[in-house]
């Protein structure tokens, strides 16, 4: 971006992710449910090319018909721009009882709960994959990158890390495909393979586990003291 924008170049150091380093520490503190209810978390990203706008009850509608506990995070700049679509699924879906909405600041309660996540492009995808271990699936095909930065940066030629990643550690899912949704998940949800694919993406991206603060710390000190 700054490139192609002539903006300043700046100093890029890798330290770590010091919100996961907490999360980790956090989540690992918070009881198991005592009866657990199979829990599926659909947590999108906002926007045209983001699971709500391009599918929403399309999505959802077999969700709700299974006996799983059905989790929707909308992300929080929804809430603002696609009330519309937000209220319209409220309405629809007031009256499933496996059906609840999490719009708390705090994902990590939603996170823990979830025994899969269905989500297209969104950052929460690696903080379940890291946290959880447990399968993602997402969905990419045709997605429009126009409306988002991204699409300066990458073309037909190059693909964009979210989407390289989740090939290694992520199932796909077919748009045409998701009224078979429930017998695709109960089919890949306790796939072995999967915990193995997620630790090596989790080893690829997430450097310093549990001690961002020191290498950030470190390199302060060090760059004040240069």
């Amino acid at each position: 971006m700054e490139k192609l924008r002539n903006l300043p170049e700046k100093q890029i150091v890798t330290v770590g992710c010091p919100y996961l380093d907490e999360y980790a520490k956090r989540i690992n503190q918070i009881p198991e449910e005592e009866n657990h209810v199979f829990t599926v978390l659909v947590a999108p990203s906002w926007g045209k090319a983001a699971l709500l706008s391009r599918f929403g009850d399309k999505l959802l509608d077999p969700l709700v018909k299974t006996d799983w506990r059905i989790i929707v995070r909308p992300h929080p700049q929804s809430l603002i721009v696609e009330k519309d679509i937000i209220e319209k699924l409220k309405t629809k879906y007031e009256n499933n009882s496996n059906f609840e909405w999490d719009i708390e600041s705090d994902n990590i309660y939603s996170l823990k709960k979830a025994d899969v996540m269905i989500s297209d492009f969104s950052g929460v995808i690696f903080d379940y994959l890291f946290l959880r271990k447990k399968p993602v699936f997402y969905v990419s095909k045709d997605m429009n990158l126009r409306p988002y930065d991204a699409f300066e940066i990458y073309n037909s030629q190059e693909e964009m890390w979210t989407f390289r990643g989740l090939k290694k550690a992520g199932i796909e899912l077919d748009p045409e495909l998701l009224d078979n949704l429930e017998e695709i998940i109960r089919k890949t949800a306790s796939n072995a393979d999967i915990e193995t694919a997620i630790e090596e993406l989790k080893t690829e991206a997430w450097h310093f586990q549990g001690e961002a603060g020191k290498q950030i710390a470190d390199f302060m000190i060090k760059k004040g003291n240069s």
